[in-house]
């Protein structure tokens, strides 16, 4: 029935819109058999998977079972474990010699799989058995995976950790065109104070075109007071408010706010701040601690707004 079904649904269009339901009911049958087949074949996956870290203890101390044998993805068990945070499954099968930077048929590392869970302790424990944080010719980095499930609590610690901001994926762009598109706020703050690039493009539209896009007002603000060029234009030549939605919730705030970027100056605390980032670097930021300043001074040069007075900032920008 399998290949029946297979056949049938690719050899002619025509069957899909003249018989919906037996079209549907077949693809069922296949993808119904083919996870079962997959769970009887591949029984450490589906223990990873399910977090029996007790099944994965006898299956490995039978000797029959390699603890690095991929699916026909090349997914191995560690990859599931992560994937589905089971910390004391990931354990297991590291003690059983699991490859802690093997790849599957996308080039995705366990590192990868663990920080699009979130689970931190998981994190923690790869890096600290030598997981490579950011590892070379991937289609998405560690990095990536944290911003897109929006696990911030990871970012921070991918970050400290050596994570590289900029790079770029075939698909999202930079770890901060994700988080702009997504409106991951505090997954952009972290990314702009460890050094992201504000303004590096991807196919000519910068963070700000993917934020204006969603007309996040609180998404554009901090992507100007970091630096973001309000004048940058994408290839069809537009800025990031030229591409402003003509309606939805959100639209006048984003509006206004652009449009005061562009016409008016800004004042000497904008670049003051901008000249010391850039001066101190990344690194160098966690220093202004030291200084004998005002608290709010020291929040202000680091880039950390009050969430209090966040309003008061959109209406009255530093001009």
């Amino acid at each position: 029935m399998e290949k029946f079904a297979m056949e049938f649904l690719l050899s002619e269009r025509l069957a899909l819109l003249l018989f919906p339901q037996l079209c549907h009911h077949l693809l069922s049958c296949l993808c119904s058999t083919i996870i079962f087949t997959a769970d009887a074949e591949y029984p450490l996956h589906k223990a990873a998977r399910e977090g029996r870290a007790d099944v994965l203890t006898a299956l490995l101390r039978t000797g029959e079972y390699d603890v690095n044998r991929g699916s026909f993805d090349l997914i191995r068990p560690l990859h599931e474990a992560c994937l589905h945070g089971h910390l004391e499954s990931v354990q297991t099968l590291l003690s059983f010699g699991a490859q802690i930077n093997i790849r599957n048929i996308d080039g995705a590392t366990p590192l990868c799989d663990a920080c699009a869970n979130g689970n931190v302790e998981i994190v923690k424990l790869l890096l600290a058995r030598g997981a490579i944080i950011n590892p070379p010719l991937l289609l998405s980095s560690p990095l990536h995976e944290a911003v897109l499930s929006d696990k911030w609590q990871v970012v921070d610690l991918l970050l400290a950790h050596g994570a590289t901001p900029n790079t770029s994926d075939c698909h999202y762009g930079t770890p901060l065109h994700i988080a702009a598109t997504r409106g991951h706020y505090e997954c952009a703050r972290l990314l702009l104070r460890a050094g992201a690039d504000v303004n590096k493009s991807r196919i000519h539209s910068t963070a700000l075109h993917d934020a204006a896009r969603c007309h996040d007002e609180e998404m554009l603000l901090l992507l100007l007071e970091h630096g973001a060029d309000v004048y940058a234009r994408d290839n069809n030549s537009r800025t990031a408010r030229d591409l402003l939605p003509g309606v939805g919730e959100g639209i006048h705030g984003a509006r206004d706010l652009l449009s005061k970027w562009e016409s008016s100056p800004k004042c000497l605390r904008h670049y003051c701040r901008m000249t010391v980032k850039q001066a101190l670097g990344y690194k160098g930021l966690c220093h202004v601690e030291e200084l004998n300043l005002p608290r709010s001074l020291k929040d202000y040069l680091q880039f950390i707004p009050e969430k209090a007075v966040l309003k008061e900032h959109i209406d009255q920008p530093p001009f």
